[in-house]
């Protein structure tokens, strides 16, 4: 987890890279829910939003 927002993208992208298929939506929940503990909501669904839309059409 970043200390700063600025590396929240690159912390998500990262996170779903290392999880397997089958894991994804977990990680995913797992990665929202602790973004959102440290940077708050909105910032961390922005982040989100930005990363999933690229991460997950690679996939």
């Amino acid at each position: 987890m970043p200390a700063d927002v600025v590396d929240l993208e690159g912390w998500l992208v990262a996170v779903l890279r290392e999880a397997p298929a089958e894991g994804i939506f977990a990680a995913v929940a797992h990665a929202e829910r602790l973004a959102a503990e440290r940077f708050g909501a909105k910032k961390a669904v922005t982040a989100l939003r930005r990363v999933l839309s690229v991460e997950l059409a690679n996939r």
